[in-house]
């Protein structure tokens, strides 16, 4: 009989069902009963009871058949492993029957009551089966087949421990899946119906994952890792590549599978890998954000054309000694903090200059001529980041200077990470949030269809999810997570590298004051507002005659004078809290609108966008998107009846106009 497909659209589910009409399942089984019965009929006369065998020769008769008869009925109960109870327990009441009616019938010989009791039991087993296939929705078993294979190779793997076919790959087992002609491999990457895989292949929630194809939405690849090593990370194999170049992979996380993460800071113009640029790390309080900064930082110190600075406003202090001492520059206070980044701003120009002048395009490891590259930490990066005109000036112009930007932060609300800089950031870290709507500000879409939930909050300190460059972004979905904690043995490996290089211990002019801030200059290096007498220049030797200077490149006038940048106040505003209610855009700046009619009131006369953060807490982190709260006070400095800021000469910073302006006096022209 032809088969024939009926397929209707389900409006609650969105899939499609289709009806296979295909007799052979339903009569392959009684027509095997019926052979078995000619069978034995013809073993009865050859070898059982009607051939009058001896006692020797029924004996290794019926062991023969009583050893194929076992065979059997495993083989039957081994294959249908990964199928529903009530069809395994149908196939081996049909197994067994066979076997046991072949047996009796064959050595008893043939009786009345011996074939009908043999009949009822093969026809109930043929109908028992029959029911389970109709019921289960299609004559061909396809949702038994759909995972019966993964499922065996997933209890394999978990049983046995050890990988094997081509689909075992990294620890994980690999599929690839086709969707029906007009069905969406999307549909398979819904948390609830991936959740049910793993039930049904009793594997962690976490542990199935959905990678749909580029090129048609009807592919896509289903991977399963039966053992998750998020929750046993691997020791840290100590520094990567220790006085080699930041050009080389940094080795600081490994996959859900125990591969290593490939991180590069610079870019590759043959490998056509982009730098990193700006990097987000997110993550709230625990989740591991320090101890990653801390191997980071730790790895780019042990390269020889590296320089790491590390800023943290809030709690720079409980860091360890031995990192504060050993980076090149440690910042723990927040006005130097913005200092030093609004001075990364014009660094920009003199590095791109100075790389440009030989004929680079960007920064260019090996390259001498280049100057160092340049690793900024920047922890707490919402307390020194305020200006969104900032943010986006340095992801767009540092990725190709040698400069890397490590922003850590909390949360990803409009207030603290704008969302016209997400489009612009190199590459991404997001450890433990809230949910998986807080990931989502940060991670692409496709990250998040995958199947992507860094939701864990701080129960998993270390997991994470990395989308950085010279990474597959099929493995953008793949859980990841840093090496087991061991900060010690980090450092102490760091220092002991730097005592054999005779830079360790550093000093107490790393931790370095308002006055002796050090900032780039024009000519790559790091230099303070006034000069180490120490550090004396050469030329002040008698002994050692000058330099001689190369007329087609002369040094800068005074390069040691330090960037002159404006200094930002640090203004706080207190709102007072409401109860949890909805606000419409409106409502929101109107809120805003208070909030500032409120400061004048209270003399105050500037202010940014960190001061409104208690906004976010007020109207909640969906009320504030799409408009941010730098959109919101631009909008706030538009000339007009309404007007109440104007933008001042620090960027970031704005000026509450002392008297509104009367509706009635404008357009009034003087005479």
């Amino acid at each position: 009989m032809a088969r024939q497909r009926h397929g209707y659209a389900d409006a609650a589910r969105g899939a499609a069902y289709t009806v296979h009409n295909n007799p052979w399942p339903y009569l392959v089984p009684p027509v095997a009963a019926v052979a078995n019965l000619i069978l034995s009929g013809v073993l009865s006369r050859l070898w059982g009871a009607y051939a009058q065998p001896t006692v020797w020769e029924v004996a290794w008769r019926s062991a023969l058949i009583l050893t194929c008869s076992a065979l059997i009925v495993w083989a039957t109960w081994a294959v249908g492993r990964a199928r529903k109870t009530e069809l395994r327990v149908a196939s081996m009441l049909m197994s067994a029957g066979s076997c046991a009616g072949l047996f009796v019938l064959t050595f008893r010989g043939w009786s009345f009551d011996s074939v009908m009791v043999y009949l009822i039991v093969m026809t109930c087993a043929c109908i028992l089966l029959a029911l389970t296939k109709l019921l289960r929705g299609d004559g061909t078993d396809a949702r038994a087949n759909l995972f019966g294979e993964l499922g065996e190779r997933v209890r394999e793997l978990q049983d046995v421990g050890k990988t094997g076919r081509p689909k075992t790959i990294d620890g994980r087992i690999v599929t690839h899946t086709e969707m029906l002609p007009g069905a969406d491999f999307g549909a398979l990457a819904k948390p609830e119906v991936r959740t049910a895989i793993a039930s049904a292949l009793d594997v962690p929630a976490g542990g199935v994952r959905m990678v749909p194809n580029r090129n048609t939405p009807r592919l896509g690849r289903m991977e399963v890792s039966p053992v998750d090593m998020l929750e046993n990370p691997p020791a840290w194999p100590g520094l990567s590549a220790p006085g080699g170049s930041i050009a080389d992979p940094i080795r600081i996380m490994v996959y859900q599978t125990g591969k290593p993460v490939p991180f590069y800071l610079p870019g590759d113009q043959a490998a056509g890998r982009n730098a990193v640029g700006v990097l987000i790390l997110l993550g709230q309080s625990g989740s591991g954000k320090t101890e990653l900064q801390i191997t980071l930082a730790a790895e780019a110190r042990s390269r020889r054309d590296a320089r790491v600075i590390y800023i943290d406003g809030r709690k720079g202090l409980q860091l360890p000694e031995a990192l504060r001492r050993n980076v090149h520059v440690f910042i723990h206070r927040a006005d130097e903090g913005e200092r030093y980044l609004d001075g990364l701003v014009d660094a920009v120009a003199r590095r791109a200059g100075q790389i440009g002048a030989h004929g680079h395009e960007q920064w260019t490891a090996g390259c001498g001529l280049c100057p160092a590259f340049d690793l900024v930490i920047v922890d707490e990066a919402s307390k020194f980041i305020e200006a969104e005109e900032t943010l986006v000036e340095l992801a767009e112009s540092v990725r190709s200077v040698g400069i890397c930007l490590v922003l850590g932060i909390q949360r990803a609300t409009g207030d603290r990470l704008p969302t016209s800089v997400r489009s612009t950031i190199g590459g991404v870290i997001c450890m433990g949030v809230k949910d998986v709507g807080e990931g989502a500000r940060v991670l692409s879409e496709e990250t998040i269809a995958a199947g992507a939930d860094p939701g864990w909050k701080n129960t998993k300190p270390g997991a994470l999810y990395a989308e950085l460059p010279g990474t597959d972004p099929d493995d953008w979905s793949l859980p990841a997570r840093t090496f087991k904690p061991d900060r010690d043995r980090v450092l102490d490996e760091l220092v002991g590298y730097l005592d054999t290089i005779g830079q360790a211990g550093g000093s107490p002019a790393a931790e370095v004051s308002a006055e002796r801030l050090p900032v780039p200059n024009g000519e790559g290096e790091l230099v303070t507002d006034t000069d180490d007498p120490d550090d004396a220049d050469d030329t002040d030797d008698p002994e050692c005659p000058p330099l001689p200077i190369d007329p087609d490149c002369l040094p800068d006038p005074d390069p040691h004078t330090p960037i002159s940048v404006p200094n930002r106040p640090r203004i706080e505003l207190a709102l007072d809290p409401r109860d949890g209610q909805q606000f419409t855009p409106s409502e929101i700046r109107e809120i805003f609108r208070q909030a500032i009619i409120d400061a004048r009131a209270a003399g105050v006369r500037q202010v940014k966008p960190s001061s409104f953060a208690p906004i976010v807490d007020i109207v909640g982190e969906d009320g504030l998107k799409p408009p941010t709260i730098s959109k919101i006070l631009g909008e706030l400095c538009t000339p007009g009846p309404t007007q109440l800021l104007r933008k001042a000469a620090d960027r970031g910073v704005y000026e509450i106009i002392t008297v509104t302006p009367q509706p009635h006096l404008v357009g009034a022209s003087t005479t």
